[in-house]
């Protein structure tokens, strides 16, 4: 099983991917997060074990329950990004440090 963390990477890539672009490739996300295709495959597998996500036609989806953590990921990236920059940090470092926050708190904390 891959790691909570890298699994809430994994499905707030596939969240953005697919809102971008209509639909989500393995190597969009290796692109993306910057890993190898094999990584994702591996990944892939464990959230689509897990019922976080489907693949038809190698398109890579979230299952309604991926989605929603996925949503609340993302949620909590935005935010942190958000007040990041509001105190000065440069976008590409807020980003950076967002990813980084999104993961320390609990639901009931953020």
């Amino acid at each position: 099983m891959i790691k909570h963390e890298s699994r809430e990477d994994y499905l707030e890539a596939i969240l953005v991917l697919r809102g971008r672009w209509g639909f989500v490739r393995a190597a969009d996300i290796a692109q993306w997060l910057g890993v190898s295709k094999a990584s994702v495959s591996k990944a892939v597998g464990n959230l689509k074990r897990a019922g976080l996500a489907t693949v038809v036609r190698h398109d890579v989806r979230l299952t309604t329950e991926g989605h929603s953590i996925a949503q609340s990921i993302r949620e909590r990236h935005l935010f942190f990004r958000a007040l990041l920059m509001r105190a000065g940090v440069e976008e590409k470092a807020a980003s950076e440090e967002a990813c980084r926050l999104e993961h320390c708190l609990s639901e009931e904390s953020f």
